[in-house]
């Protein structure tokens, strides 16, 4: 409880530092920075060198991918059957991509603790990471009109410093990291939480909510409600109350996450509605700090302790 107390903090921080005028407005952009480069690597590193390639890791991460493909082929359905291009890219977007690492990480180990943090690190670079390069990105592209190449989806993926970082601790496992460099490794990855929840609160934009109530609606039930529930109820029949554990239920939180801060940057890079992918992600990130947890409470009132 006091992580995710330390959580709703820094996220209140966040918000009210960008209101008090004493920053500059982008400064949300060093906390991003400084989280892609340096915290969030450190954090891959350090915990998936350590933890085992489990099977249901694997599960777990193409439950994502599903997420994000099941919302791609019904906005692009609803194209075809004259859907507004932007609103229904956006929808796709953000309903598809969840916050699995800005907020997914700090929420799920205030949840679940270390261990559920490790699983969910390696499902988020294994599931979100890789959707996002391979099915939004192109997705996102060829609906502002323009060119997918191969090129261009390598070329993110292999510049991605969590993904260097996820490489070189496969191919590190068999060698026992120094203690002073886990150490220092430990105390950048644990800068990731607070940071990441100060750069959402001072994104958080309130005028973005005016006249989307009904998309709001739609996209954030598929998101946060819809797409978990039927993942929790398909790991339910293949393992059962006694099979699901820890990874399944970081599964179903990761699942849960609200839209993906990357989907507005998507939709406005590539002309779809990024006034609607940005309500989407602030009152996504409000609603999700109570949803994600009531989602973890929930496991745990209806699975075995």
């Amino acid at each position: 409880m006091s992580n995710l107390v330390l959580l709703v903090a820094c996220f209140a921080v966040g918000a009210l530092a960008r209101r008090s005028g004493k920053l500059p407005a982008d400064s949300h952009r060093v906390f991003n920075q400084w989280i892609m480069y340096v915290s969030l690597p450190a954090l891959v590193l350090r915990s998936v060198h350590g933890v085992p390639l489990e099977r249901a890791l694997f599960v777990g991460a193409s439950t994502l991918w599903l997420e994000c493909v099941v919302a791609v082929v019904v906005a692009s359905l609803a194209i075809r059957r004259g859907a507004p291009r932007p609103v229904a890219g956006a929808l796709a977007l953000c309903a598809g991509l969840g916050n699995t690492a800005f907020l997914g990480l700090p929420l799920i180990e205030s949840l679940g603790g270390h261990e559920a943090m490790v699983r969910a690190t390696m499902i988020d670079q294994l599931g979100s990471f890789l959707v996002l390069s391979f099915v939004a990105v192109p997705f996102a592209v060829t609906l502002g009109g323009g060119n997918v190449t191969p090129g261009l989806v390598f070329r993110r993926l292999l510049t991605f410093p969590p993904m260097l970082a996820l490489a070189a601790a496969l191919l590190s496992r068999s060698v026992a990291f120094p203690e002073a460099f886990d150490g220092v490794l430990r105390r950048l990855a644990e800068m990731l939480s607070p940071l990441a929840l100060a750069s959402i609160g001072w994104q958080l934009d309130l005028a973005s909510l005016r006249g989307q109530g009904r998309r709001l609606a739609l996209g954030l039930t598929y998101k946060m409600v819809l797409a978990p529930a039927v993942i929790f109820a398909v790991l339910w029949a293949v393992h059962g109350a006694s099979g699901f554990g820890l990874i399944e239920r970081v599964t179903v939180a990761e699942a849960a996450m609200p839209p993906m801060v990357t989907a507005g940057v998507l939709s406005s890079e590539h002309r779809l509605d990024a006034s609607l992918a940005a309500a989407l992600i602030a009152i996504g990130v409000v609603v999700g700090l109570v949803t994600v947890p009531a989602w973890w409470a929930l496991m745990g009132v209806l699975l075995p302790a």
